[in-house]
């Protein structure tokens, strides 16, 4: 089979799998509770903006954003575990990346995370430049304009980075990864600016409200439908994630400004080709033409 037909042929046998897996997986699992908001929040579910509140349940699939002016959003997961977003955090939960990067809990695009598991607990992380994991420990990621940065707080962590030999970090260790750069700059303690720039709630350790919301049914507003801008920097995101996402933004084609935008970049995003120029179908056996 020629290279080019064999390109074609596969890029559609992997939307076809992620569209089935999508319309015939069962309904979203609740997997965390909003039990901290400071500011205004937003989830995007499916094909709905969701405006967040405290008591919300958080389903696997959800992306999550705070904005700039935002200050804090606290998640706490069904076994203890914890997630704070802070200003300009976007976060996807339980993205479904495949291999070794499968399972985490959450993917950061932007902005401030803070990590932490109880004893015997792994929190697994992804991100475009940095993945970690961790158990019974705590951690601040910071992805930002000038590159990627992790503090480990407490207990021990594993930071990969594509291409780089896996990292040990010990309770108190900092790394940071510039723009450009190939691998973490790793040292025993975090440098002056990024303890000033961390957001004031990371500093401090805040108690469990999960009780306080159990059994509770919070209904959120809607806000209106997703839109092409609320999805462009997902579409635009690693080229992992956005084949394994590609079938939740699959219908914003069907608008034809967006469909001509989305052709326009083809050639950055090859996962669509299926998508936007689906084939023929085959005839069936025995039909004439």
């Amino acid at each position: 089979m020629p290279i080019q037909a064999f390109r074609v042929f596969f890029l559609i046998l992997l939307a076809a799998c992620a569209n089935l897996a999508w319309g015939a997986a069962a309904p979203a699992a609740s997997v965390a509770l909003v039990t901290i908001q400071n500011g205004a929040a937003t989830a995007l579910r499916n094909e709905s903006k969701l405006a967040l509140v405290e008591g919300a349940t958080v389903l696997a699939g959800d992306i999550l954003e705070l904005p700039t002016q935002g200050l804090l959003l606290k998640l706490e997961f069904t076994d203890g575990a914890g997630l704070l977003m802070g200003p300009g955090s976007r976060v996807l939960i339980a993205p479904r990346l495949a291999g070794e990067r499968g399972g985490a809990r959450a993917y950061v695009l932007a902005g401030w995370a803070k990590l932490s598991a109880p004893a015997n607990v792994t929190f697994k992380l992804t991100s475009a430049q940095a993945d970690l994991q961790g158990s019974g420990a705590s951690a601040v990621l910071g992805i930002g304009a000038n590159g990627t940065q992790v503090f480990a707080e407490n207990g021990e962590w594993q930071l990969k980075h594509a291409g780089a030999p896996t990292l040990a970090l010990k309770r108190g260790d900092f790394a940071v990864l510039a723009n450009g750069a190939a691998k973490f700059d790793a040292s025993g303690r975090p440098t002056p600016q990024f303890l000033q720039s961390l957001p004031r709630p990371f500093m401090d350790t805040l108690p469990s409200r999960a009780a306080m919301f159990q059994g509770k049914s919070v209904t959120l507003k809607t806000l209106g439908p997703v839109t092409y801008a609320d999805a462009k920097d997902w579409i635009d995101a690693e080229p992992a994630l956005r084949r394994a996402e590609i079938s939740r933004w699959r219908n914003l084609a069907r608008d034809e400004d967006v469909r001509q935008t989305l052709i326009a970049d083809l050639k950055n995003h090859p996962e669509w080709e299926p998508v936007l120029f689906p084939p023929s179908p085959k005839p069936k056996e025995g039909t004439t033409k």
